[in-house]
């Protein structure tokens, strides 16, 4: 075999290769990736000149058919090579960081970089005259282009929302009547994901003359509005108040921008409100919303309006047995026996600033009281030697002091008024007679607020060794409230 046939023979073994790196090799660094073809590159670069043929010269063989195409294949593909190094440097050159992620730049810049590769090839390779081949393309793109103008109309839509960026992929957006996480961007359309986990195929010619909403920028603010409508007999002024407090109970809303409170207009049949928030992510979105639709909820309550009536409601859900009775550990309880907690329970207002409740773990046992928040927001509060950190804030019927009064063990707290407050305290002294009359009562309680403290904390999950800590617990807990309370042992 003379030494062009073996060089020819290589030159089909290096594109073999190039191939099979293309195909299998899944290496994660683009460099790896573009050394690799380099390297082959330059191999077939030089296999060809040792076999003395050039991709500039047309084959030297046109009385031996074979060894004459074979040769002009190989010459070709070696500017097919050339193109696809000469797109890959140019991308990195050419586009601007911005527009190297986005794949319809990537593909114009290789078509056009392999558009003049096949010009060139066809030129020197083939030796045809390239001014005819130019004119008859030309006439070609004119009928392809009639034929397919839908498509057209999407390809250059698309490149004007690639320059224009209006979103990019991964964004949450709205196109038209359609809302989801872009997924990907092609020549033809957008793909989108939706809530329902579809996949929603918008053409880009549809998304260019659409309203477009980047739910994602800018990336710290992302409004939510909630609306609401009731009764014109309730005062607006009223509704506004709880409707801030219930603003102030959700921990995800930022202070800035400041969250609006509106009404909107008086009607005939109803005065309509709004509430506009907003959260720093938005993923945030749809557990913030949910947060401000229950406090909400929970703060109408607490000022005496009842959602779906025509009037203010006459029964106030503040009042002591109600928010009693949604205390766990007082589920036990019967309708009697909360009624006579209520009667001892005391009622205190707080105005913004004010200390409602500040127990340390050793504080004296007539101190120890239950505090139910009744309206208005509280924040709980955690003593630091850097400060008072906010654990949580308490709306309208949350409560805290649970283990002190019952058992008096507790932990250093502060319960402070967010906004002005009212309070339902209910002091030690008040429980212990229900505790000495009915003894058997004590257990169920002290189950009821285990199971609030595990549900809270997140603890004692069912194994063989919790199962063990909660009854250490339970008894350490019992003989807390025999001492608090002088219940004897049965």
């Amino acid at each position: 075999m003379n030494p062009t046939d073996r060089g020819m023979l290589l030159g089909f073994g290096v594109l073999l290769l190039d191939f099979l790196a293309w195909r299998f090799l899944k290496l994660s660094q683009e460099w790896a990736r573009f050394g690799i073809r380099l390297s082959l590159f330059l191999l077939l670069s030089y296999v060809l000149w040792t076999a003395r043929l050039s991709p500039f010269q047309v084959a030297p063989w046109p009385d031996r058919t074979v060894r004459h195409l074979l040769a002009q294949a190989v010459e070709f593909l070696w500017w097919l090579q050339l193109a696809q190094i000469s797109a890959a440097v140019l991308g990195k050159i050419v586009l601007p960081s911005a527009l190297q992620r986005e794949r319809l730049f990537q593909d114009i810049l290789r078509a056009i970089v392999f558009v003049a590769a096949a010009v060139a090839a066809v030129a020197y390779v083939l030796e045809l005259p390239v001014g005819g081949l130019l004119a008859t393309s030309g006439a070609m793109a004119i009928i392809v282009g009639l034929a397919v103008q839908s498509t057209l109309s999407d390809v250059f839509s698309g490149v004007v929302l690639n320059a224009t960026q209006p979103f990019q992929v991964g964004d949450s957006v709205t196109i038209g009547d359609t809302q989801g996480n872009v997924i990907d961007r092609t020549w033809r359309a957008t793909t989108l994901l939706n809530s329902r986990g579809n996949y929603v195929l918008v053409p880009n010619s549809v998304a260019a003359k659409a309203n477009i909403v980047n739910l994602s920028r800018p990336p710290q603010i992302h409004g939510i509005t909630v609306r609401i409508r009731l009764s014109p007999a309730i005062r607006p002024a009223l509704v506004i108040s709880a409707l801030e407090d219930a603003i102030s109970s959700t921990t995800d809303v930022l202070a800035h921008p400041a969250p609006v409170v509106s009404a909107l207009g008086i009607h005939r049949k109803f005065i309509e409100y709004e509430i506009l928030v907003y959260v720093a992510s938005a993923n945030k979105k749809t557990g913030a919303q949910n947060q401000v639709i229950d406090q909400v909820h929970r703060h109408l309550n607490a000022h005496g309006i009842c959602l779906g009536q025509e009037q203010q409601s006459d029964e106030f859900t503040g009042n002591p047995e109600r928010l009693l009775r949604n205390i766990e550990m007082f589920k036990s309880l019967s309708a009697a026996q909360i009624e006579q907690l209520a009667v001892a329970s005391v009622r205190q207002a707080f105005s913004a600033g004010e200390m409602i409740y500040d127990v340390s773990s050793d504080c004296p046992d007539d101190e120890r009281a239950l505090c139910i928040v009744a309206s208005g927001v509280a924040v709980l509060l955690a003593p630091r030697e850097e400060g008072n950190i906010e654990l949580r804030r308490l709306a309208p019927g949350d409560a805290v002091g649970r283990s002190s009064i019952l058992t008096g063990v507790s932990s250093g707290i502060r319960l402070q008024a967010l906004s002005a407050v009212s309070v339902i305290r209910l002091n030690k002294d008040a429980v212990t007679p229900l505790l000495q009359e009915f003894p058997e009562l004590a257990k169920s309680m002290l189950s009821d607020l285990l199971a609030f403290q595990a549900q809270e904390a997140e603890l004692l999950r069912g194994s063989t060794h919790q199962a063990s800590e909660k009854e250490g617990i339970f008894q350490k807990l019992m003989d807390g409230l025999r001492r608090l309370h002088g219940v004897a042992r049965k």
